[in-house]
């Protein structure tokens, strides 16, 4: 059975801003993404953008912290909300 909900403990903290101020995201919380997010993340330039966005979205973290992730970490949350879709499959059109 698929798991729609994950916890994935980031290898290296990500540390946004200075001081008392800062935040430190040790952990990002994933879901099933919705069509919206989906769409949303389609639209990057890029399949690593596309990750980025959609990953950002559903942790419900800022972008720039996404973009911070190490590339192991961006990997196993890609990996997971890939799960959701079947990557590769054409989609059928005329279907009613």
């Amino acid at each position: 059975m698929f798991e729609d909900e994950i916890t994935i403990t980031l290898s290296k903290p990500v540390i946004i801003g200075k001081g008392e101020n800062a935040i430190t995201y040790e952990e990002i919380k994933l879901r099933e993404p919705t069509a919206g997010e989906m769409e949303k993340a389609a639209r990057a330039d890029t399949m690593v953008g596309s990750a980025i966005t959609l990953i950002g979205l559903v942790a419900g973290i800022p972008r720039s912290s996404v973009e911070k992730l190490s590339k192991r970490d961006l990997v196993a949350a890609n990996k997971f909300l890939e799960g959701f879709t079947e990557a590769g499959q054409p989609e059928e059109a005329g279907q009613s």
